[in-house]
């Protein structure tokens, strides 16, 4: 059995800002397919992580309800 990456990032990691494996997502989206782009582009290329709450732009932390 494969062992799971760590899930945790660090604030340093995300002022880093986003990268080829790595999309920062403020929210949600409203449409179930603009997120299933999103994953099927990973699974397509090196694959990558999806993290929800960050804004891409200012990359402020901004949480998820």
């Amino acid at each position: 059995m494969a062992k799971r990456k760590d899930l945790k990032m660090t604030i340093d990691e995300i002022k880093q800002g986003e990268s080829d494996t790595l999309e920062f997502k403020r929210e949600m989206p409203s449409k179930d397919s603009k997120l299933l782009k999103t994953i099927v582009a990973f699974s397509n290329g090196r694959g990558g992580k999806i993290v929800f709450g960050v804004d891409n732009r200012t990359l402020d932390i901004i949480g998820i309800e």
